[in-house]
C-alpha cells in the first residue's frame, strides 16, 4: 500500500506565503485618497483659486501647503477607513475560516466528510466545490486500495494454509522446519496487510473506553510464554493501578503485539524485555538488545522500512504501530537510550 501520496502531514506547510489582504489594500486605500486631493485641487471652486490658471494650481509649493492643512483630517479619514476595512474583513472572512478549519480535520479516517456550500461566501464557492470533488476522488482512490488489500489478504489466507499442509506432508523432518519458517513469515505479513488495511478504512473500530494497565498486563502474560521459550526474558511493571483511556482496545493489541514480536527478533536469546506504564500514561517496551542503528531511525515508522534488511519481516510491524497511534491522536516514537531500544505508545493523552 501506498502511503497516501503523503497528502496528510502531521505539519502544515512552510511553504512561501502570499500577501495579506492588509497590506494588499493600504496601498489602494493611500491611491484613492490621494486621487481624491488632486480631483479636488483640479475641481474645486471658490474664491481663492477661481482666477488661478492649472498650473498654479498644480503648482507642488501650493499642493503642499494644502496638504500640510489638512493633513490631521487625511489621516483621520484614512484610519476610518482602514478600521472600516479591518471589521469587514473580519466578519467576511470568518466562514472562511470556520471552513479551513474543518478542512484541516479531515484526513484518511474522516475521508468522507466534505465542506459545507451554505456556510462559504458566493465568491469561495467554486473553490469549496473545487475541493469536494477533489476530496470524493481522493476517497474513491483510498477506498480501491483498501479493499484491494483487504481482499487480497483474505483470499491468499486459505490458499496458504492448504498449501502448507500440503508441503509439510510432502518434506522430510529436516526440510519441513525451513518451510515452516516460510509460511510463518507469510502468514504474518497478510495478518499485518490486514491489520494496516482496518486501520486505514476510517471505519467505526468500535471505540470505547478501557484500561491501559489490564490491555498491556494480559497481553504482555499471554505471550510470555512465547517469549520465554525464545529464550528471552519478559517482565511488566506499572506507575498506575489503572489508567482510562478510551479508543479501539483491537488495534491497541495489535501495537502492543507488533512490538513484542519485534523485541523478540532483533535481540539475541537471553535479552530482557520490559513492558511499563509509566506516570505520564506512557507504554513503554524497553529491551538490552543492539539498539537501532542511527542511519534509519528518522524512517523506521514509514511503510516496508527495515532496521535489518537479513529479518524476514516485510518492514510493516512500526508503521502498522504508527497509524494505530494517529488513530488515538497521539504517537508512537522511539526515544534514546543508553542500550537497547525503547519504544513507546503515548497514552498521556488518553486516546481519542
Amino acid at each position: 500500500m501506498l502511503d497516501h501520496l503523503k497528502i496528510w502531514n502531521d505539519k502544515p506547510s512552510r511553504g512561501r506565503r502570499g500577501l495579506s489582504l492588509i497590506w494588499m489594500l493600504f496601498p489602494s486605500v493611500v491611491l484613492v485618497m490621494m486621487v481624491t486631493f488632486m480631483a479636488v485641487q483640479f475641481l474645486r471652486i471658490d474664491p481663492d483659486s477661481a482666477t488661478l490658471s492649472l498650473s498654479e494650481r498644480m503648482d507642488l509649493g501650493r499642493l503642499a501647503r494644502e496638504v500640510s492643512d489638512i493633513l490631521p483630517f487625511m489621516l483621520l479619514w484614512m484610519g476610518l477607513m482602514m478600521t472600516g476595512i479591518l471589521m469587514t474583513l473580519h466578519i467576511g472572512l470568518r466562514p472562511l475560516r470556520q471552513i479551513s478549519e474543518r478542512a484541516a480535520r479531515i484526513g484518511p479516517a474522516t475521508i468522507g466528510e466534505r465542506l459545507s456550500l451554505r456556510s462559504s461566501p458566493k465568491e469561495i464557492t467554486p473553490l469549496v466545490v473545487a475541493f469536494n470533488g477533489a476530496l470524493d476522488r481522493l476517497e474513491a482512490g483510498l477506498r480501491a486500495q483498501q479493499e484491494f488489500s483487504a481482499n487480497a489478504a483474505h483470499e491468499l489466507r486459505t490458499p496458504l494454509a492448504t498449501l502448507r499442509a500440503q508441503v509439510e506432508s510432502l518434506l522430510t523432518p529436516d526440510e519441513r522446519k525451513d518451510a515452516i519458517e516460510e509460511f510463518d513469515r507469510l502468514s504474518r505479513l497478510i495478518t499485518q496487510l490486514l491489520a494496516l488495511a482496518e486501520a486505514d478504512s476510517g471505519k467505526d473500530l468500535g471505540k470505547a473506553p478501557f484500561d491501559l494497565v489490564e490491555v498491556a498486563r494480559s497481553l504482555t502474560s499471554d505471550m510470555a510464554s512465547t517469549i520465554l521459550a525464545s529464550g528471552r526474558g519478559i517482565s511488566f511493571e506499572s506507575a498506575h493501578q489503572r489508567w482510562d483511556c478510551y479508543g479501539t482496545v483491537a488495534l491497541v493489541h495489535i501495537a502492543l503485539r507488533n512490538l513484542l514480536e519485534n523485541a523478540v527478533r532483533h535481540t539475541p536469546p537471553g535479552s530482557e524485555i520490559l513492558v511499563s506504564i509509566e506516570m505520564q500514561g506512557q507504554l513503554a517496551v524497553n529491551d538490552d538488545g543492539p539498539g537501532v542503528p542511527q542511519t534509519v531511525q528518522n524512517r523506521l515508522f514509514q511503510r516496508f522500512s527495515k532496521a535489518d534488511t537479513q529479518s524476514p519481516g516485510a518492514g510493516l510491524g512500526l508503521s502498522i504501530i504508527h497509524r494505530v497511534m494517529v488513530l488515538h491522536g497521539s504517537e508512537a516514537r522511539l526515544d534514546p537510550t543508553y542500550s537497547g531500544a525503547r519504544f513507546v505508545l503515548d497514552f498521556s493523552q488518553r486516546g481519542g
